[in-house]
């Protein structure tokens, strides 16, 4: 497998500067480097400075691609994923996961040469990240599928029969305080549903919503309108639920899309809908549109769930030295 860089280089650390690409799943942009061999720990100034959209870079996150036997955080998951997501917020700090990420970490992977050919032909591999192992196929058309994996309403039964564990104040919706519902994914999200679209426009997610109670380590908070169900079989059954979304990520701000958010919203939608819901959703973002399927044998409460949506690598470059100095 190639070790050449996206930009031709040598790697994250030669003499030709550090290589870096940018790509995006439905405008949900990341900055993306090779690090086989895990010698780049970038700081969280680091992180921001990349990621600041006019004295750097420019993305909702940074994707380093490491071989997990060289990161702590996967080497147990070595055997079975040769590589790991090593993803940070816009701000620096560690997730555990991003379902548009882990899309556009394969397609680079992909150009990169780290993948054997038929990893790209519709055949399922596995990477790591911090919420375990995650499997991806490329779609003929291109897009790709991602094997969420495991998923649970937060609260459980009770959340289920009360069709909320939280109460979400979000800026711009005259301060009235809205039931959520809580959705872990491997990471933490909140969904909040809106009767109507004027209010999902209305909606100020510059400023993070307040949470009660405070999830210990913060949460995306996903805001939601029901749209309508279509009935593909004829059977007077809806077999695709359709919901319009928009998003305030931890340690980003609102973003233009949200991988796991848009699982979490589809997931919080069918829990309030009840016994009989679609399993597969399609939910619309200000960025695209992304599919997502829920695992056979899954409940209204916990099961598993697939993200399917475009994965597009727009840019290659070297990075300036000042931007990976570390503040004195």
């Amino acid at each position: 497998m190639s070790e050449q860089s996206p930009a031709g280089g040598t790697g994250t650390s030669g003499t030709s500067g550090t290589a870096f690409a940018k790509g995006h799943g439905t405008e949900n942009d990341f900055v993306l480097v090779a690090d086989p061999e895990g010698t780049w720990d970038p700081s969280p100034d680091v992180v921001a400075r990349l990621c600041d959209r006019r004295a750097g870079i420019g993305g909702d996150g940074l994707i380093r691609a490491v071989r997990s036997a060289a990161l702590p955080a996967g080497a147990h998951l070595a055997a079975r994923a040769e590589w790991f997501m090593d993803y940070r917020n816009a701000d620096g700090s560690v997730a555990e996961m991003c379902g548009n990420g882990v899309r556009v970490f394969a397609e680079f992977l992909l150009a990169e040469g780290h993948l054997p050919a038929e990893a790209g032909d519709g055949r399922w591999f596995t990477v790591g990240t911090r919420a375990g192992l995650k499997r991806l196929r490329r779609e003929p058309d291109g897009r790709w599928t991602a094997d969420m994996g495991p998923w649970r309403l937060t609260g459980g039964q009770r959340a289920l029969a009360d069709g909320s564990d939280a109460r979400v104040a979000v800026a711009g919706l005259d301060g009235v305080v809205r039931p959520a519902l809580s959705v872990d994914l491997g990471n933490p999200h909140t969904v909040v549903a809106l009767a109507e679209a004027a209010e999902l426009d209305h909606a100020d997610l510059v400023h993070a919503p307040q949470v009660d109670p405070a999830p210990p380590h913060g949460t995306n908070v996903e805001l939601v309108v029901p749209l309508l169900a279509v009935d593909v079989t004829g059977d007077h059954v809806a077999d695709i639920g359709d919901v319009r979304m928009r998003v305030h990520e931890r340690g980003v701000g609102e973003t233009r899309s949200c991988g796991t958010g848009a699982c979490a919203a589809a997931l919080a939608t069918r829990a309030w809908a009840g016994a009989g819901s679609p399993d597969v959703w399609r939910v619309e973002v200000p960025g695209g549109e992304v599919v997502v399927t829920v695992g056979e044998g899954s409940t209204l409460v916990e099961g598993t769930v697939w993200l399917t949506g475009p994965a597009v690598l727009v840019a290659t470059g070297t990075l300036a030295p000042q931007l990976l100095t570390e503040p004195a």
